[in-house]
């Protein structure tokens, strides 16, 4: 039994959580999962010395324990079960012009990963490095301040990433219908994938990597051919911040394989940077003047947005400590990446709205301030979140009573 308020609210939603996730698992696999997972929330950690180490009123050695982690982890499919979850709870918020946000990354080790199965070199762009790993490919639901994973897949190595990618936009615009808008970055800028979006009819957005391709048919780069489209100055939201910019845009015609298909590009500066997409699908040939200034600030908008996946993708390597997993087989850091990404839906969406549970937890955080804060690194974490803020909060002392305003200040010919 949780011996803390904290521990009880958090035993309690995780396991309502687990119910959902893995519903007729097995006793044994299911209480598998819950050790494995409820250990990455404690410890925030994906080592299994880590995980084995926080098993309590385990009687077991620690070798033990870990062989014991590393046993569930190899026999047992965690994975599965959590990527039908989350892509059900995820499609479920998609609605006619929200934001399914889609990049690429990987999990690679700097200075290891040879003893590791699957693993290949490969560049990690995090970290300027060359480096064994396997790739990422990840999509978002970007409606909530924090973004919702909808997929995050474990690729071996560093091939089939094109394959893959065509393959997840398939599935969430067959899963969709006509709803959402898949957004990407620039490494989806290909004849191939932009190609075969664009034949399939559904809206999306990808950022132009290639600015020297004509696709105005005049011989001259994106750039060049933007800069006298048309232009409107347009406010961007994204559910955590909001930019001026100024958004061009032009019809234009993509070079996929023997075909120019139609598209709208779409330009969106911020100051001395600007940012060239592709907007696909908005608006037909025939479309108005005001129809493509809406399609274009749509578009532009959307981009804006996709900023949500990049954070998601930071928050669950680094709040986890995926990169540091030490297991050896490609099953193992799959189920573990897996209880990684379902610890971060935990936290972000799934505790915070347990009505009373949360509302407890959270009068427990005020109330223990002094003993959460007083660490050097919730110290430094807290320090670093006030300076982010454009404006912070100070209360000392009691609250002072405000005096009822003077009516003769404002109403002409009150008083005596």
């Amino acid at each position: 039994m949780a011996d803390n308020i904290a521990k009880r609210a958090v035993e309690r939603t995780s396991r309502a959580l687990l119910g959902k996730v893995f519903p007729g698992f097995g006793k044994v696999p299911g209480r598998a999962a819950e050790a494995v997972f409820s250990a990455v929330v404690r410890t925030g950690s994906a080592l299994v010395t880590d995980i084995a180490a926080s098993m309590d009123g385990d009687a077991t050695s620690r070798k033990g324990r870990q062989e014991k982690v590393s046993g569930w982890l190899a026999r047992y499919d965690f994975a599965t079960p959590v990527r039908d979850h989350l892509w059900d709870e995820g499609v479920a918020l998609v609605g006619r012009d929200t934001v399914v946000a889609v990049d690429s990354g990987d999990i690679s080790k700097e200075f290891g990963g040879r003893g590791m199965e699957g693993m290949e070199m490969g560049y990690d762009a995090s970290r300027g490095a060359v480096a064994m790993g396997h790739s990422l490919l990840c999509a978002a639901v970007v409606l909530r301040r924090r973004a919702t994973p909808l997929r995050l897949d474990l690729l071996r190595g560093r091939k089939g990433l094109p394959d893959a990618e065509t393959e997840l936009f398939d599935a969430i615009v067959g899963e969709v219908g006509d709803n959402g808008i898949p957004v990407h970055d620039r490494g989806f800028d290909s004849e191939g994938f932009v190609g075969h979006a664009l034949r399939s009819g559904h809206r999306a957005v990808v950022r132009a990597k290639e600015l020297s391709r004509d696709v105005f048919g005049t011989g001259r780069g994106i750039g060049e051919g933007m800069a006298r489209a048309p232009c409107v100055r347009a406010t961007l939201r994204s559910p955590t911040r909001r930019a001026e910019a100024e958004v061009r845009w032009r019809a234009g015609f993509f070079p996929a394989g023997d075909a120019h298909l139609p598209v709208l590009v779409v330009s969106s500066a911020f100051g001395e940077r600007t940012l060239y997409l592709y907007a696909l699908n908005f608006a037909g040939p025939d479309a108005a003047p005001d129809e493509l200034r809406r399609a274009a600030v749509l578009a532009a908008n959307a981009y804006f947005c996709r900023w949500g996946v990049e954070v998601l993708f930071q928050d669950v390597k680094q709040c986890f400590a995926v990169e540091d997993a030490r297991v050896r087989t490609f099953r193992r850091l799959e189920n573990l990446l897996a209880l990684c990404t379902l610890a971060y839906s935990y936290f972000a969406h799934v505790l915070p709205r347990c009505g009373e549970e949360s509302r407890r937890l959270l009068k427990t955080m005020r109330d223990s301030l002094g003993e959460i804060v007083e660490g050097f690194r919730p110290f430094v974490a807290n320090v670093r979140e006030l300076l982010r803020l454009e404006r912070t909060r100070f209360i000392s002392g009691r609250p002072r009573k405000r005096r009822p305003p003077d009516p003769a200040a404002f109403l002409p010919g009150f008083g005596p």
